[in-house]
């Protein structure tokens, strides 16, 4: 647990969590937490997702979270002018991270933020050699990843400890959105990571719903001429919006992702109290979808918990009712929080001792109910930021 030097204690573990935030913000910008000047700078600027009124969970959210802008480094005229710089670790924006801090100096009031949250699985990839990450990831006042086996990663590239914060989701706003009527449909996601079709469609087929592939990207598919039958429809992805109601029209969406992730679109069907049957390799699956998760791989294991969803309604019920629940872990006041202590943390907290981490697990694959409980959603690796 962090201690919080010049702060009432009793917001550390208790007390009004709007409390908390501010007594964060304080110590780390000395002001109110609605006046931090938040930006977001890249190179690459997803116009979709502005068009989408920032509507999509996922990296983008912190705009909002923050009441922040994003913009190209060219536009930014000094990165002094803000108290938070964030930076994604696109392959395209990875060199942003030494520029900026060579930029906002050594000692500026400005906290510079480095995040990664493409999976692992894909980094090989994404990115050079890896002593040149090394090189660069001493440069941030913090890192995160987005969900453990990435992290457990970063840690060893950094050097230094890495914090498992998931991008947000606008829970309150998915939430409100009008349920829809479910049809006799079972959606399966496509990624274009993975491009996992052909398991899946044994896993989803004979149930007696019509089965659809949604999110398909026929570019990404190199055997694109046998995914379309597979499936009675095959869908191309569109916007958040149609996204959504595909989502919400299903009677059951089948989340078969095969790479590690926290995974956004399990967020998203949890708010909107969407059934899933879905890949134990993903976050939200275990935090929102307890009794529904399972290897990928395993199509008599899905198939059960698909048939069970059909012909037991309580069941299904809890499934629906536990993800709606479970899934204001991401919404944007928990992601806030969880943020700021991250943050004040790895600026102003004490590192433990060899022998102490040696004694106990540093990291959780995933969970971390309790947001401020830095021992379950962190993980220490050699020296403090003091000593390096």
């Amino acid at each position: 647990m962090y201690e919080l030097s010049g702060v009432d204690k009793k917001n550390k573990s208790g007390g009004d969590q709007q409390e908390r935030i501010e007594a964060l913000s304080q110590k780390l910008f000395g002001k109110p937490v609605k006046e931090i000047k938040y930006l977001y700078v890249t190179n690459y600027i997803h116009k979709q997702l502005l068009d989408e009124d920032l509507t999509r969970t996922g990296l983008y959210q912190w705009i909002n979270v923050f009441n922040g802008e994003v913009k190209y480094p060219r536009d930014v005229i000094n990165y002094n002018d803000y108290d938070i710089v964030h930076i994604n670790m696109a392959p395209q924006d990875v060199h942003l991270i030494y520029k900026v801090r060579q930029e906002i100096g050594d000692n500026s009031k400005t906290k510079l933020v480095v995040n990664n949250d493409f999976t692992s699985e894909m980094w090989a990839s994404s990115y050079d050699f890896p002593h040149t990450l090394e090189a660069i990831l001493k440069y941030p006042d913090m890192i995160f990843g987005t969900e453990y086996f990435q992290v457990s990663a970063l840690s060893e590239l950094a050097h230094r400890k890495v914090y498992i914060i998931p991008h947000p989701a606008d829970v309150r706003r998915l939430k409100a959105l009008t349920p829809l009527p479910k049809k006799p449909i079972i959606s399966t996601i496509w990624r274009r990571y993975d491009r996992f079709a052909y398991v899946p469609s044994l896993v989803v087929r004979n149930h007696g719903l019509t089965t659809q592939l949604i999110g398909y990207d026929k570019e990404k598919d190199n055997r694109f001429f046998m995914t379309s039958t597979l499936y009675d429809y095959v869908l191309a992805g569109t916007n958040f919006f149609e996204f959504c109601d595909q989502l919400r029209e299903s009677k059951i969406v089948y989340d078969p992702f095969t790479f590690h992730s926290y995974s956004r679109t399990t967020v998203d069907t949890a708010a909107m109290g969407v059934a899933v049957v879905g890949s134990d390799r993903t976050q939200s699956m275990k935090i929102c979808y307890p009794y529904t998760c399972v290897d990928p791989y395993d199509v008599s294991r899905a198939r059960q918990l698909i048939r069970r969803l059909l012909e037991d309604e309580d069941f299904y019920e809890l499934v629906v009712k536990t993800a709606k629940e479970k899934v204001e872990f991401y919404n944007h006041q928990n992601s806030r929080e969880r943020f700021l202590v991250a943050l004040h943390d790895s600026i102003y907290g004490k590192e433990e001792k060899k022998e102490d981490i040696k004694k106990k697990t540093t990291i959780s694959r995933g969970r971390g109910d309790d947001v401020l409980d830095l021992h379950a959603n962190s993980i220490t690796r050699g020296k403090s930021k003091n000593e390096q």
